[in-house]
């Protein structure tokens, strides 16, 4: 008997799937509610390979590709890779447990351990436009693949990347721009990572090209040099870190540390080399020059490389939250610098420029608590609510809202009613393009929850407020805030559900 996805989930000893539609105490009386899923089915055939290595942790690959094999991920993932680096040899048989289609699951016996540079290579064997990446030591929850997977169609990006708290901010100052044309930052892939097959084949070219001589110590730390190298400052989004540990990770202590700081300078010094060259071929019209190294963007277009938004996928269904609302005290980044030598410089001086006190509330209170499902954890911004703050969800599809009535709803602290109250709220069509203001009041209402904030960050009661939206077909909910408010934004939960009755109006 095939196992369900909460079954899954119960075996990794994660908590059950589900996300309720209303933390209100009258919740009871509202049997009509639903949250909004991702709306239609993708319209486009499954067109993602996941990759998986296997080195030391074969008990937590056999779980992940029970979770990538499952029906739940039939319209998104094509085909399950495993690439063993391990001499020990795998088959089928070896994932038996793990029931997956013989038909989806490849297996791949590397003859020797290729380490990190086995996922491109894997990557560019695959028949699909997509890889989707992640180490044997993290579980990427369906809904926030299938994120990954809505988004990356629209994306100008190599990749978008997974990154819990802690590493979302180290990338965030590894970014540095300079004079010359670089634009580039650092993130690892193996939190989980949607990554291009074209962007795969010009990367593992560019490693072996003539022009930077590569050895295999530095081929084979490949995930050290795929963002930087890419010349582009990666899209990163906050995630919820589910660790599954076992085994001995590869990076460890301070030798760990070294060897990747090492790398991590060894291809800003081949990225400053590979925009001197490619400056000196477009002065020569050398295109065959510039063609191979196409995986380096060399534009000159510095917005494009900026990020001035923080974003999350939700869980419980496949959405995601984006927010203008500022993570970082003012002028941490972006870097501009003479070199790309200077990225951990760069990231030296942010953390010393941020202070432990910010550094702390960056990772204990990041955005992705706001989408975790969970009421007790907290997404709360460092300063006040600004003019011109947003909250954005995109269920990543449109849903007919004149067939239903549909509700941007959060959850916050009761103080926050009075940042919600001086908001504007909204609703755009798939394109983006055209945006309705909604004609309804805020609705605020007591609920269930008790705050789990520590006491210095107490804010009292916690309550839900929600707003009817109206404009036909919708993708887009946003809140934005028209004023200044003397208040911080805390909040624990924010959805879009739909209702098709009136319960939660009366």
């Amino acid at each position: 008997m095939l196992k369900t996805l909460d079954a899954i989930l119960n075996d990794l000893g994660l908590p059950l799937h589900t996300f309720p539609p209303t933390f209100a105490k009258t919740s009871s009386n509202s049997p009509g509610l639903r949250v909004v899923p991702l709306a239609p089915a993708p319209k486009w055939p499954p067109d993602v390979t996941a990759i998986i290595l296997n080195w030391s942790r074969l008990d937590n690959v056999i779980r992940i590709v029970s979770l990538l094999c499952g029906s739940w991920l039939d319209d998104t993932i094509a085909e399950v890779y495993v690439w063993n680096n391990s001499p020990q040899e795998l088959s089928k048989e070896t994932f038996s447990k793990a029931q997956c289609d013989t038909r989806k699951l490849r297996i791949e016996n590397s003859p020797q351990n290729l380490y990190f540079y086995a996922r491109f290579l894997a990557c560019t064997k695959v028949s699909t436009p997509y890889c989707f990446v992640q180490d044997d030591d993290y579980i990427i929850l369906p809904e926030v693949i299938k994120t990954l997977r809505a988004r990356m169609q629209e994306s100008l990006q190599s990749g978008i990347y997974l990154l819990p708290p802690h590493e979302h901010l180290l990338s965030r100052l590894r970014t540095t721009i300079t004079p010359s044309g670089v634009h580039t930052g650092f993130a690892w892939l193996g939190h989980g990572a949607m990554i291009r097959k074209q962007r795969a084949l010009e990367f593992v070219s560019l490693l072996h090209h003539d022009c930077l001589a590569m050895n295999w110590e530095e081929i084979k730390m490949a995930d050290n040099y795929f963002t930087i190298l890419g010349n582009q400052v990666p899209e990163i989004w906050f995630d919820q870190g589910i660790a599954l540990g076992g085994g001995q990770p590869f990076t460890i202590g301070r030798e760990g540390d070294e060897r990747n700081r090492m790398h991590i300078e060894n291809a800003c010094r081949y990225l400053n080399q590979i925009i001197a060259r490619q400056s000196s071929a477009a002065q020569l019209n050398n295109v065959r020059f510039t063609t191979e190294l196409g995986f380096v963007d060399t534009s000159n277009n510095f917005e494009h490389h900026s990020q001035p938004f923080d974003r999350a996928p939700g869980l419980g269904t496949s959405f995601l939250i984006e927010t203008n609302i500022k993570s970082l005290p003012k002028d941490t980044i972006p870097h501009s610098s003479t070199t790309t030598s200077s990225l951990l410089e760069n990231e030296k001086r942010g953390a010393k420029s941020m202070g432990q006190n910010a550094i702390s509330h960056y990772q204990n209170h990041p955005l992705s608590f706001a989408v975790d499902g969970i009421p007790d954890t907290a997404f709360r911004s460092p300063r006040y609510a600004k003019q011109g703050d947003y909250i954005l969800i995109d269920v990543l599809s449109a849903v007919n809202i004149n067939e239903i009535m549909a509700e941007l709803v959060f959850l916050v602290s009761s103080d926050n009613k009075r940042i919600l109250q001086r908001c504007k709220f909204e609703c755009s069509s798939a394109d983006g393009r055209d945006w309705f203001t909604s004609p309804h009041q805020l609705l605020c209402r007591p609920t269930i929850v008790m705050p789990g904030l520590p006491p210095d960050n107490q804010t009292g009661p916690v309550i839900e407020c929600s707003v009817r939206m109206e404009g036909g077909s919708a993708r887009f909910f946003k809140a934005t805030v028209t004023e200044d408010i003397c208040l911080p934004w805390v909040i624990f939960e924010v959805w879009v559900r739909w209702t098709s009755n009136s319960a939660l109006q009366t």
